[in-house]
Parts: C-alpha cells; sequence; structure tokens
C-alpha cells in the first residue's frame, strides 16, 4: 500500500455498534459500558505517558488494601475508573483492587443497577518508573440480587457468569482487548486520529509453547510438582518445547498479552509452605481467564478452573496458571499425580 493511501477501518466504537445490531434486545446500555472502558484508558494513557513531566512516578506514601505501596498513577487511573462509571444509569456499583469495599451507586432510574463492574486500575505499576508495560484490567457481571442497591453478592460470582472482560495495555502502542463470549478482539489506539481500530480480530492463541513467564526467584518456594514442570517446559528438549523462552515480565497484562500473541504458559503457582496464591480472582485472575478461554486456551489454579471457583472474598487470591490449552492440562495431571 503506497504511504498515507486511504483505506477502510474499523473503530471499536462502529465495532460495538455494529455487535448491537446483532441483538435486536439490545438497547445499547450494555455497549455504552464498553464505550466508556475505552474513554477511562484513553485519559490513563495520557496522564502515564507525560507521568515524569507531571510529577506522578513514584510511590504515593500509603498502602492499598492489599497492603502493597501504592504509586502515584495507581490512586490517578483508579480515581479516572470511578469517575468514568459513577455516574452511568446502568451501572449499580464498582469494586477496585485499590478500595476496601464495593462503591454502591444510589438507583436513578427505573433501568439502573442492571450491571457492576469490577477493575484493577493500573496492573504492574510497581513497575512504571522503569517504563514498562502497564495496563487496567476490567470484568463486568450483571446484578443478581433483586434489591433496590446491589451488596456483596452481586460481585461476589463466579468467573464463567462474567458478561465481559477485557484489559487495555499501554505499551508501545495501546492496544483494547475484550470479550463478551463471542471470541476475543483488539483494537489499537490510532494516535492521530484519537480512536481504537480494530487491529487483531478473533484472536486465538497459536498452538505453539513459545514462551514461559514464572518468577524464578520462587522457584524452591514451588512444590515438587510445579518444579518437575517447569523444568520439563524449559529443560526436557521435547519437540513442543524446544524452541520455548523465559519471557517474564512482572507486569500481569504484559506477560499474558504477549503469551496471548505469541503462544505459551504464565504461572504463579501456590507457595508450597502455606497453599496460597498471590494474584487477586476478581480483578486479574477472572477476567483472563474468561478471555483465554474464547482465545482457545485455559487458566486453573492447578485443581480447578478458575472461571469455576466460587469466590468468597472481594480480594481473594489464588495461583493462576493461564495459556495453551495443554500445558494448563499437563500442569494440572502433574499435579494430581505428584
Amino acid at each position: 500500500m503506497v504511504s498515507g493511501e486511504w483505506r477502510d477501518f474499523e473503530t471499536l466504537e462502529s465495532y460495538i455498534a455494529k455487535e448491537q445490531q446483532i441483538y435486536s434486545e439490545s438497547r445499547g446500555v450494555f455497549s455504552n459500558l464498553l464505550r466508556r472502558v475505552g474513554i477511562a484508558s484513553k485519559v490513563v494513557v495520557s496522564k502515564a505517558q507525560q507521568a515524569g513531566l507531571l510529577g506522578m512516578l513514584g510511590a504515593f506514601g500509603r498502602e492499598n488494601v492489599q497492603g502493597e505501596q501504592q504509586q502515584k498513577l495507581d490512586v490517578l487511573a483508579n480515581e479516572v475508573m470511578k469517575d468514568t462509571f459513577r455516574w452511568m444509569d446502568s451501572v449499580a456499583g464498582m469494586a477496585s483492587e485499590e478500595e476496601e469495599d464495593i462503591m454502591n451507586l444510589p438507583p436513578r432510574t427505573p433501568e439502573a443497577n442492571r450491571y457492576i463492574i469490577m477493575f484493577d486500575p493500573l496492573d504492574g505499576s510497581s513497575n512504571i518508573d522503569a517504563n514498562v508495560s502497564v495496563g487496567t484490567i476490567f470484568s463486568i457481571h450483571r446484578c443478581v440480587s433483586d434489591k433496590e442497591q446491589c451488596d456483596i453478592n452481586d460481585f461476589l460470582q463466579p468467573g464463567y457468569k462474567q458478561i465481559a472482560a477485557g484489559y487495555v495495555i499501554y505499551g508501545p502502542s495501546t492496544m483494547f482487548v475484550y470479550t463478551t463470549g463471542h471470541g476475543v478482539h483488539g483494537f489499537t489506539l490510532d494516535p492521530v486520529i484519537g480512536e481504537y481500530v480494530l487491529s487483531h480480530e478473533n484472536i486465538r492463541i497459536p498452538n505453539v509453547c513459545k514462551c514461559f513467564s514464572a518468577n524464578d526467584t520462587n522457584y524452591y518456594k514451588w512444590d515438587e510438582p510445579t518444579r518437575k514442570f517447569a523444568d520439563l517446559i524449559r529443560y526436557s528438549g521435547e519437540d513442543r518445547y524446544k524452541n520455548v523462552t523465559s519471557r517474564y515480565i512482572g507486569s500481569l497484562v504484559a506477560d499474558f498479552h504477549r503469551n496471548l500473541l505469541y503462544g505459551g504458559i504464565f504461572m504463579y503457582p501456590a507457595n508450597a509452605k502455606t497453599g496460597k496464591g498471590k494474584l487477586r480472582l476478581m480483578y486479574e485472575a477472572a477476567p483472563l481467564a474468561l478471555i483465554a478461554e474464547q482465545a482457545g486456551g485455559a487458566a486453573t489454579t492447578g485443581t480447578e478452573r478458575i472461571l469455576q471457583v466460587q469466590p468468597q472474598e472481594l480480594h481473594q487470591r489464588l495461583p493462576l496458571i493461564i495459556g495453551n490449552t495443554p500445558e494448563v492440562e499437563l500442569y494440572e495431571k502433574m499435579l494430581r499425580e505428584g
């Protein structure tokens, strides 16, 4: 194509509108939620790109509910996400990785209180000062309670009940990836026109294990089957794994995004002594698991499909092994056999 030549393209806005027309009962309420995620992400990426100039790098000076040191951009991204959805009639409540409790919004119209949204406003923020890719992860559920206002039960739903999930990755380019249960689609932000443009339609995880992603410093904190699995992937020399490379960024959304496009396995298994995992079910594991499955992959705790886990608390943590289905199933098998 000659440089500057016009070509047809599909924006996030037009793609959502086209999908909306497929469903005769659609009133556009849910579509507006996806649009608002896109708008919020544009604000976050604009601030992230200017963080060094605006004095937004570094720690904020307090810990979040997880006991982690908040970064200045954590706080900013969290406020942007809250401000984006708090006024929408269709949003009954929100939950954030940065907030201790749910945010219950008052009903405004008869059509209100239809959805709740949960989000990790800036995943990987501990790497932001080093200019490493970070992202926003979100999950949307329908309200299940019949009360005037939502309650905690609306949030403590298993992942298979999500009606949408996605993430925005802020890297060399900004990309919006989401699923509504009908495949996974990716849109890249065109900074010239300020719109997300369809760049990756119907993403499928390649059937190759190209990347092994894990924090190797925890190797001796893993149980024996997990260490055997990691050694098999990296050192066995089997045909499927002869070209595998270790790739670990430490920003979950970036590690997952790479493996989604290249093929591979990400793992943050349980600590052998405590039996506990680190990643958050509601804000990280469940939304990414839905995307993985819609792209032909899988996600497990090692003993249970992530999307089947019944949440017990808002900030529940668990192990996460996610990526190509053969590797996820192999890990489960090796864990069972010990």
